[in-house]
């Protein structure tokens, strides 16, 4: 039973426009609210603060700087409740309805937790679509209080308009079994929240898990114990006909003569079982967080724990702020413009960093999800079975998240996106909401016509993938875990791999238990394997995950070669497609930028085009010989006429292992090359199910 409350003030900004004059006014009213507590169960949010009479002056359009000094909006929630809250803080359209668009206000917002005293000024922005101007955690007893100032955006024509608001406070118990201080995984509604129930070392089942994370027996995720959040969708029609419940009896399912549907997985019990052959997506959640920068001017650094630290909801809170700076000189040596407000410039083991990858586009977001292994397709399909570019570089084909499948290669980086993209149309096979006219994606662009979502699933970019690294090498992470020591510290190595008759085939969630492990289909292990090694060599199978346990992501060390959505720039400074088989260049929120650069690509000028947060030029160890990066991987960058990123290395290479591997590719349709997808939520509110 979800525990839930909303809170209203309401207060009303009317614009009013005078004839033969530009000027115009706005004032706040209180709306009708009766009550400013609500409670529900054992939980309850205030509002302790009175809206009214508030008169924001300067309303016609300005400039930041003097919408700045308007009048400031103050009000508090607090939770009075025993126990944590999830809360959102919204500006919705109340009994009279805006005709102004919410674009065309601009505000700051302050928040100051009254405990601690700490105070977190939001960047200045204009108001989102869905209003959202807060959203996070806040502790049982624990008292917001908020500075809200509001302007008109200088670009803005408010002559005859009403912009009318509600503040929303909205509120639910969360996860008490994490103490980590992680954003609450963002589930979609065909998304399952899953726990991996241990039979013996090598064999189990995922079954539900308790999406409020309450239950010890069904426990979702626990950051610090190495238990990533995990959700998986399922297909909609079983090859089942009963439910296996958390105490091993079975429940008959609703669907046609008595075969499982994916309602029936979606509306199951804690502990209920999802099996294998019905999962079409595995997905592991993110969250929002900024580290402590380790190596930000352009120097070498060696294997380190890199000092990560959640953040509340959305909040920007690290102290470093980076812009592109994207340059076309044959010896380019920056991709981006960085800089410190509280030092200045960056010092290393001291500037903080809000990692880029939890802004999307021009969203902040509080986490994402990321395929839990490399994508394959329908392993029936004539890519599969007769793998070659004619058969597998096309569109129409359905992705996958799986272990032990055939990866999907022979593929170029633009139909490997849109193949992605597609995941979100009408009607797909996992279940993902979408308008029924969303039955085709226009062009290359990546824009799906009737997009009336709010998730995006792309092809992950060069800075999701350093988000998962970094992460990986922090105490939530393998690097962290106290089961590894020395080198088996890093991630093993998929050294799952075949070649027969000039056909390579890679296959996803196994394990050389080694970090730089021979390829082999013998000496190798799915990634279930919990064998315990000993000797800190910890789990045979899992080692080749994140994490060191089951929870991580696999396949990024070793598997085939990961390609990225990370492009350097032609030397006119345009994107730059080569091989990959773009025509127009996708939206800019889709790829990451870099720099051009024509020189060697182990040399430190091209190294330097890497960007914080990426996984590349702060985990340089060298810039002399190509093994460059932590762990003696190899670390090659884009440049000339091979403008991609591609991440993780190879079973089948000697020296291509390790999450800080790169090198550069033309993005073509290769044998060895594969890649994942990334889902993104920009949900109201991540509600528990």
């Amino acid at each position: 039973m979800k525990k839930k409350i909303i809170i209203i003030a309401s207060f009303l900004l009317v614009i009013i426009a005078f004839v033969g004059s530009s000027y115009a006014y706005l004032k706040a009213e209180k709306g009708s609210v009766n009550n400013n507590q609500l409670t529900l169960g054992d939980l309850d949010v205030i509002l302790l603060t009175d809206i009214s009479n508030i008169t924001i002056d300067k309303a016609v359009p300005v400039e930041d700087s003097e919408g700045l000094t308007n009048s400031k909006v103050t009000f508090q929630i607090k939770n009075n409740a025993g126990i944590i809250a999830n809360y959102k803080v919204s500006l919705v359209d109340g009994t009279t309805k805006s005709t102004m668009l919410n674009k065309d206000v601009r505000y700051q917002l302050k928040r100051t937790n009254e405990a601690t005293s700490e105070t977190v000024t939001m960047d200045i922005t204009n108001l989102a679509d869905t209003g959202l101007i807060d959203t996070g955690i806040i502790e049982t007893g624990v008292t917001y209080t908020y500075e809200l100032v509001m302007w008109l955006d200088i670009n803005s024509n408010p002559n005859g308009l009403v912009f009318a608001k509600n503040i929303l406070v909205e509120g639910m118990q969360v996860a008490s079994l994490d103490k980590s201080g992680a954003n609450y995984p963002e589930l979609l509604d065909n998304m399952i929240p899953v726990y991996y129930d241990k039979t013996s070392d090598t064999e189990g089942v995922w079954r539900v898990a308790d999406s409020k994370n309450l239950n010890e027996t069904y426990k979702w995720f626990d950051y610090k114990d190495f238990m990533w959040a995990n959700a998986v969708t399922v297909q909609e029609i079983s090859t089942n006909t009963t439910l296996t419940l958390s105490d091993d009896t079975t429940s008959n399912c609703t669907g046609t003569d008595g075969v499982c549907t994916r309602n029936d997985y979606l509306n199951a019990t804690v502990g209920t079982i999802i099996p294998m052959e019905d999962i079409t997506t595995m997905w592991v959640w993110i969250p929002r967080y900024k580290y402590v920068i380790f190596n930000g001017n352009n120097g070498t650094s060696e294997e380190q724990l890199i000092n990560v630290v959640f953040e509340h909801g959305i909040d920007k809170t690290g102290t470093v702020t980076c812009v592109d700076n994207i340059l076309t000189s044959s010896t380019s040596s920056s991709s981006e413009t960085c800089t410190d407000a509280t030092n200045g410039s960056i010092v290393n083991e001291t500037s903080t960093y809000t990692h880029p990858a939890f802004t999307f586009g021009d969203t902040e977001i509080t986490g994402f999800w990321y395929a839990k292994f490399e994508m394959s397709t329908d392993q029936d399909s004539t890519c599969v079975t007769s793998q070659s570019t004619t058969n597998c570089n096309v569109t129409g084909q359905n992705i996958y998240i799986k272990p032990d499948q055939i990866s999907l290669r022979y593929i170029n980086n633009a139909n490997s996106f849109l193949n992605i993209r597609n995941m979100e149309l009408f009607n797909n096979v996992h279940g993902f909401t979408q308008d029924t006219n969303a039955t085709s994606s226009s062009s290359q662009t990546g824009e799906i016509v009737n997009d009336t979502n709010d998730y995006d699933i792309h092809m992950q970019k060069n800075m999701e993938w350093g988000a998962v690294t970094y992460l990986a090498y922090s105490e939530y992470g393998k690097y962290g875990n106290s089961l590894y020591t020395g080198t088996y510290k890093r991630v093993y190595k998929n050294n799952w791999y075949t070649k027969a008759n000039s056909v390579y085939t890679y296959k996803t969630g196994y394990s050389g238990y080694s970090y730089n492990a021979n390829y082999s289909t013998s000496n190798t292990v799915l990634y279930n394997d919990l064998t315990d090694l000993g000797s800190g060599k910890g789990y045979k199978g899992a080692g080749a995950s994140t994490t060191g346990t089951i929870y991580g992501i696999y396949d990024m060390n070793g598997g085939a070669y990961d390609r990225t959505m990370g492009n350097m720039v032609n030397s006119s400074g345009n994107f730059y497609s080569s091989s990959a088989g773009f025509s127009t260049s996708p939206l800019e929120k889709y790829y990451d930028k870099y720099s051009y650069n024509s020189n060697s690509n182990s040399s430190q000028d091209s190294v330097s085009r890497g960007k914080l947060g990426d996984a590349t030029k702060e985990m340089t160890k060298g810039f002399t010989g190509s093994p460059g990066s932590w762990e003696g991987s190899y670390r090659y960058m884009p440049y000339s006429s091979t403008p991609w990123f591609t991440r993780g290395g190879s079973s089948d290479g000697s020296a291509y292992f390790g999450l800080s591997y790169s090198t550069n590719n033309g993005g073509g349709a290769y044998n060895s090359n594969s890649s994942r997808p990334v889902l993104v939520c920009s949900r109201e509110f991540p509600w528990i199910k």
